[in-house]
């Protein structure tokens, strides 16, 4: 069976969590089929996965958004493997229902579900490398072990994503307000590269509306992105303001129940 060139990376990985994510049971259960027919088809193949979308958003926020669709991740030169793979397995290509673009992502549909194929995005500014792998986080879904892309690597990919109809800069907020504490950021400044100004935006924007959170900002971060230090006697009733300010329905995943699908 052929084998995937980050075989080597991914199953040198550590998958030891065995806590089952609450989470979990909110997913929709046709989708949940779909998902585990469409990484069991690639993964058959040698071919190494990693949760995206609404399912690593929810890993690392620990809240469930339904987007009605699945998304996984694969190496940059997996993508046709994978593809073909897909459609062995009984996956059409949405391409016949809507056109899409074909350079970073491929489209599968079954039983009313999408199966997105991603390796990167179609700025091809970002493509899933070796490290997407090597950095993966191990979660335990319905008893089954799954790696899912790094808090970084999402942080990063979705950093580029503003566009009339789709901003994913509301995902980028909830994660870097359920993880500003863990996340890595000497490793995160340093593969923003040349569009670290992006970066500094959003953690601009982070540190008005939360700003009791984005104290757990490293220091020498704050200092290199001249973040403000923000006084106020109730920061997290300020935090409560402010994230209505940007919207008043309900987006900022802390504030939600956990239980519940978050709305938007």
């Amino acid at each position: 069976m052929p084998t995937s060139p980050l075989a080597s990376a991914a199953t040198a990985l550590q998958c030891d969590d065995v806590t089952e994510a609450p989470w979990a049971k909110l997913v929709p259960e046709d989708q949940w089929e779909i998902l585990i027919t469409g990484i069991d088809a690639i993964e058959r193949a040698g071919i190494n996965v990693l949760l995206g979308g609404a399912l690593a958003l929810a890993t690392y926020t620990g809240h469930w958004r339904n987007t009605k669709d699945v998304d996984v991740l694969v190496h940059e030169g997996d993508r046709g493997r994978a593809r073909d793979e897909l459609q062995k397995a009984g996956f059409d290509d949405y391409y016949e229902r809507q056109a899409y673009d074909r350079s970073w992502i491929f489209r599968g549909f079954k039983d009313g579900v999408i199966f997105d194929i991603i390796s990167g995005l179609p700025n091809h500014r970002v493509e899933i490398d070796d490290q997407w792998f090597r950095r993966a986080h191990c979660i335990t879904l319905h008893g089954r072990r799954f790696f899912v892309a790094p808090a970084e690597e999402l942080v990063r990919m979705k950093l580029y994503v503003m566009q009339r109809e789709r901003c994913d800069w509301v995902d980028v907020l909830n994660v870097l307000a359920c993880t500003v504490g863990t996340l890595d950021w000497t490793w995160l400044i340093q593969r923003m590269g040349r569009d670290l100004a992006l970066l500094q935006s959003v953690l601009a924007l982070f540190n008005w509306m939360s700003a009791g959170r984005a104290r757990e900002i490293p220091s020498w971060v704050r200092h290199r992105f001249a973040l403000p230090e923000v006084e106020a006697e109730d920061l997290a009733a300020m935090e409560e303001r402010r994230s209505r300010l940007l919207d008043s329905r309900p987006w900022f995943a802390p504030h939600q129940p956990s239980d519940q699908p978050l709305q938007l």
